[in-house]
């Protein structure tokens, strides 16, 4: 097996930054405080350097032929001199970063990239070989390859027979000399790699990452509606550090993903900007070829690409003190060793993308019913129990429901660019609608401190507005908010029952809010007053679903209920853990995982290793009785009136007296169900 690479080369060039300090310039000129810039060979050359270090790496039992690789060199003289305008050269500032987010180990990152010199001449330094190859690796960076056929390797040229040809291509898509000669010519061999940012230019309708279903969709919608990039035999689409979406020319497609992480959720928890990710999927698809060159395993190879993707960025680049220029460099023997692994990362799971926009993983992979799952869920933790299902925690509020995901991560995608903002003139208004006791303040709080982080300085403040007697008693409660600013803290105020009837009109109070949503400001009298940067969560309290809402206030003009509406940025409806319907089936693991997480935070002791101790019967009725009065509420207080202080397990013994459990479920229902499992 021979495999060549070609293609755009270029010289990263390194700028290695100190931490930062706060001290006057002339205390750090002082301290003689040292940065260094070095180079870096990348595009098609560290391609080439990287696969020749994997495919090193094999061996008789792994591969049927001893492998041979070649690529495009750079010399001494463009790594060594950054006017060098024979080779394409990208500047970037590198810095120290936490592996993670409160990790106290440090590690070398991109910071900030600084930009791109292109060639302005090149002395064409030959990359081909004389020997033909099975396998042609081409890294497209629109940096003329593609548009300079004297740059082609030969038997690409001459349209020669090649077995297995991988295009790595940036923007823009599908154009130039190299795309027609390739579809012209290979196209039935012809694999494509390119990011989803690289179709979001475009204008592809990717949205924003809401669920893995939807993601995957539209992936692969818009690279069905290029017909241009469907003369390849397949696209290969990657969803950041999280997973890829592979559109084969038949029309069928394979999400490559991430259970716990869509599109940026984990690069978050690894602060500095990943570099390599296209690399590390490239090199995996050229040896997947290697070990089988007639039928590859292009999913495979993806989840190999992705966890050595991951890799890079955790362990950062590697730097030589002992070097003058310090020698920061990609960790090229490290990863070589992950991506020639026998056995597989198990963080990525793969399936089928279906067409129905319905469409739900949980219903296609579960191979139990959900009743099962849901009691794995309590006993073994979410983790183990829902492998390969899409899960969204957001602190201690979880979902597998795919409906309840999207609208929560929407509304937290608006929060986050809120958060972003300098200082916000207004407050953000958003409304979440539930049933009572659904868990709506909760599953808010949970978001908020995740995004604020737990160091930042929140206040909670909470007012049911159906207890108000007068609009005296808003102006109170907006100074309130007012206090909280002034203190440096960053408000969330749940205006609890907003749908409430003043004691004038039904839906008085929405008239109310349009000047604090719109402008930030209250009348206080003579004097208007500024609110300052704050959310407000609007939390519905006669409707249970923002449908509901919208279909009664639009029969009140009077209650400017478009008005209110048009002011608000976002809405969630919080399903809780009763039925919605009789269709609803994933109630049952909506309370799994708030007893999960109820259990584990409030009796801590009753879980050993993983496993959550609990009698079976107690589980049965928690899990399967018909409905909770008091929805989230209910089950928390059952599990605060049990007798759990002194216990290493949930018995049966530690329930609350029939009397009391009658307060939040049908009492004799639920004794039964305990019984039932004797």
């Amino acid at each position: 097996m021979h495999i060549h690479v070609c293609g755009d080369t270029t010289v990263d060039w390194a700028i290695t930054l100190q931490p930062q300090s706060t001290l006057h310039i002339t205390y750090l000129w002082e301290a003689r405080d040292t940065a260094h810039i070095v180079a870096q060979p990348g595009g098609a050359t560290l391609l080439t350097e990287l696969l020749c270090a994997a495919t090193g790496l094999s061996t008789p039992e792994t591969v049927p032929e001893v492998p041979r690789v070649d690529g495009p060199e750079l010399t001494v003289e463009m790594l060594e001199n950054p006017s060098n305008t024979a080779v394409n050269r990208t500047f970037a500032s590198w810095e120290r970063h936490p592996r993670r987010i409160g990790d106290a180990t440090l590690t070398w990152r991109m910071g900030r990239f600084l930009g791109v010199e292109p060639a302005t001449w090149s002395d064409r330094a030959t990359t081909d070989t004389t020997d033909a190859f099975d396998c042609l690796i081409i890294d497209d960076a629109n940096f003329g390859f593609r548009d300079d056929p004297g740059r082609w390797p030969a038997q690409l040229a001459s349209a020669e027979p090649i077995d297995q040809v991988i295009l790595k291509m940036s923007n823009p898509l599908a154009s130039g000399p190299l795309w027609e000669h390739l579809t012209r010519h290979y196209a039935d061999v012809l694999t494509v790699y390119c990011s989803v940012g690289d179709l979001r230019k475009e204008y592809a309708p990717v949205g924003q990452p809401l669920s893995w279903e939807r993601m995957s969709q539209d992936i692969a919608s818009a690279v069905g509606n290029r017909l241009e990039l469907l003369h390849a035999a397949r696209v290969i689409v990657s969803v950041g550090m999280s997973g890829v979406v592979i559109v084969e020319r038949g029309g069928g497609a394979t999400l490559v993903f991430d259970p716990l992480h869509q599109e940026d959720d984990w690069e978050q928890k690894h602060p500095g900007i990943p570099v390599g990710l296209g690399t590390c999927i490239v090199s995996a698809l050229a040896l997947s070829v290697m070990h089988c060159p007639i039928q590859p395993d292009w999913v495979q190879a993806t989840r190999r690409g992705l966890a050595a993707a991951r890799l890079t960025h955790e362990h950062g680049f590697e730097i030589d003190v002992r070097s003058p220029q310090h020698g920061l460099s990609f960790p090229i023997n490290l990863i070589a060793r992950e991506l020639s692994r026998r056995t597989l990362n198990d963080t990525f799971e793969s399936i089928a993308v279906a067409g129905d926009p319905e469409w739900q993983i949980l219903r296609t992979a579960i191979s139990e019913d959900y009743r099962a799952l849901a009691a794995r869920i309590v006993t073994d933790g979410d983790a183990e129990a829902c492998q390969g299902l899409p899960i969204e925690r957001m602190g201690y509020w979880a979902s597998v429901d795919r409906t309840e995901i999207e609208s929560m991560r929407s509304v937290r995608s608006i929060m986050r660019e809120y958060l972003n903002q300098e200082r916000p003139r207004r407050p953000l208004s958003l409304a979440v609608f539930g049933p009572p006791g659904a868990g709506k303040s909760f599953a808010i709080k949970q978001m908020v401190r995740q995004l604020a982080g737990r160091d930042a300085k929140t206040a909670n403040l909470e007012f049911n507005l159906s207890q108000f007697n007068s609009v005296d008693d808003l102006h109170h409660a907006l100074h309130r908010v007012r206090d909280a600013v002034v203190e440096q803290a960053l408000p969330l105020v749940f205006w609890d029952e907003f749908d409430a009837a003043t004691s004038e009109r039904e839906l008085g109070w929405l008239a109310q809010f349009l000047a604090p949503m719109q402008d930030g400001l209250f009348q206080d009298g003579p004097a208007v007053r500024p609110i300052g940067p704050a959310i407000f969560i609007f939390a519905g309290g006669t409707h249970e679903t923002m449908a509901r809402f919208k279909e009664h206030a639009m029969e009140m003009p009077a209650a400017k209920a478009t008005d209110f509406l048009s002011r608000l940025r976002g809405f969630v409806d919080i399903l809780g853990p009763n039925p919605v319907s009789d269709a609803d089936r994933t109630y049952v693991l909506r309370r799994a995982l708030l007893l999960r997480a109820l259990l584990t935070t409030k009796a801590p002791q009753l879980v050993r290793g993983e496993r959550l101790e609990i009698d079976p019967g107690v589980l049965c009725a928690l899990l399967d009785i018909g409905s909770y009065v008091h929805g989230a509420r209910s089950i928390e207080s059952i599990i605060d009136m049990s007798a759990l202080t002194q216990r290493r397990r949930f018995e049966r013994s530690a329930l609350p007296p029939h009397h009391q459990l009658g307060l939040h479920v049908d009492p004799s229902e639920f004794l039964a169900l305990v019984g039932g499992n004797a």
